[in-house]
């Protein structure tokens, strides 16, 4: 075979076809594009080669076929393909540069993250983070300070708290029991004495969600005030208000008034309420049941933060020892500007765990009253760091 002819869609597949059909040592003798074509004419006759090889040496080759007369055929054909890929990647990395610069908003939301999703995503990983620590537990343990550290996060005390505590305890070397110790500060952080206040107060409210116990925590604030600050005879200069929709059952809270033989009034409306407290406040003390569903009210939460500026008027919110942490810090985060003071209610039905003490403690909380639900009168306790301690010993046993 001397010369063959081939046509292809490009060049590159046309002498892809002769380097198959003449051989590596092939030359090319003439190209052109035909009808949006190919069209390449090769030999592998010795006499083409040589009239080949002479016409380079004479004079400098412009056209397709000088990249064939001093080059292996096959080399320069892998050579080629190799370039071309290179170039369809660089080409296809350049493109997508362009879409990336001329993307709409749709397409660019879809390829990046934007600040607030980034921003919701870090703190998610934060919050993950808070109470974990990577450390080696034998190394730890052989510090004292450190294994109580691991002892108490695994309690359940957040690390905000035990961090806290921490520097305190390196600022006090000398202590015997550190993990006593903890319980200590931790109660002198949350405890607020509270008995004066009862007594000397004009106004209380009791703000708490449902089924905290507001209503036996009323009738043992109103026992604990007639025993400590009235005597027999002076029982009307005390009162017990309820401040509930028309429709709701006062009952329990009138046989509560009943045993004690205190009047119990009852008010639906703000308006009526503001009107009751003013008329009444210089005469008579009032404890004031706040119904769950008159909190929504509009304008009460604003006038509970108006009024409790005076410190004669006290918010004490109850919180039952049920409520988780979630629970804790919506009620806090609703109350937080009208200065209250927690009421633990219903300790002798559940336990406040670690987890929910650290929350108080993170979020500033005080706390006045200790209060369980069986009995109804005489139960109250006012809170007392000492008491607070020894219960977080007893259920962190």
């Amino acid at each position: 075979m001397t010369q063959h002819k081939v046509i292809a869609e490009d060049s590159l597949s046309a002498m892809d076809e002769i380097s198959k059909i003449l051989g590596k040592d092939a030359v090319i003798l003439k190209t052109q594009k035909v009808n949006g074509k190919i069209e390449i004419l090769a030999s592998n006759n010795i006499e083409d080669i040589a009239s080949s090889n002479a016409k380079k040496l004479n004079k400098q080759q412009t056209s397709f076929s000088h990249l064939f007369s001093s080059h292996n055929l096959e080399k320069d054909l892998k050579n080629r393909k190799f370039n071309n890929l290179i170039n369809n990647t660089n080409l296809k990395n350049n493109i997508n540069s362009e879409k990336i610069v001329e993307t709409n908003d749709d397409n660019f939301e879809k390829k990046f993250v934007d600040i607030d999703t980034f921003s919701k995503f870090t703190n998610k990983i934060e919050n993950l983070l808070k109470n974990m620590i990577i450390a080696d537990i034998d190394e730890f343990s052989r510090h004292s300070v450190k294994s109580l550290t691991i002892k108490l996060l695994k309690k359940g005390f957040s690390k905000y708290v035990v961090s806290e505590f921490q520097q305190k305890i390196i600022d006090n070397q000398k202590i015997e029991d550190p993990e006593l110790f903890f319980y200590h500060y931790l109660a002198k952080k949350l405890i607020v004495p509270y008995e004066d206040q009862i007594l000397n107060s004009e106004v209380i409210f009791l703000n708490g969600p449902s089924g905290s116990g507001k209503t036996t925590l009323c009738a043992k604030i109103s026992s604990y005030i007639l025993d400590n600050l009235f005597s027999a005879n002076e029982k009307h200069k005390l009162s017990i208000l309820n401040f509930a929709p028309k429709a709701t059952n006062n009952s329990e809270l009138l046989n509560f008034g009943k045993l004690l033989n205190l009047n119990v009034a009852s008010v639906s409306s703000l308006e009526d309420l503001v009107k009751y407290i003013e008329k009444n406040k210089n005469n008579t003390k009032l404890i004031i049941d706040i119904s769950p569903e008159n909190v929504e009210l509009s304008g009460y939460l604003k006038y509970l933060e108006k009024i409790t500026l005076n410190k004669k008027y006290l918010n004490i919110l109850a919180i039952p020892a049920s409520a988780n942490k979630n629970m804790i810090n919506s009620t806090m985060n609703f109350y937080k500007n009208s200065f209250p003071t927690l009421a633990l209610t219903k300790l002798d039905e559940s336990h406040i765990s670690a987890e929910e003490l650290s929350i108080f403690a993170e979020l500033g909380c005080k706390i006045g009253i200790l209060s369980g639900s069986r009995s109804i009168i005489g139960s109250i306790a006012f809170a007392k760091s000492e008491v607070l301690a020894q219960y977080m010993k007893d259920i962190s046993i």
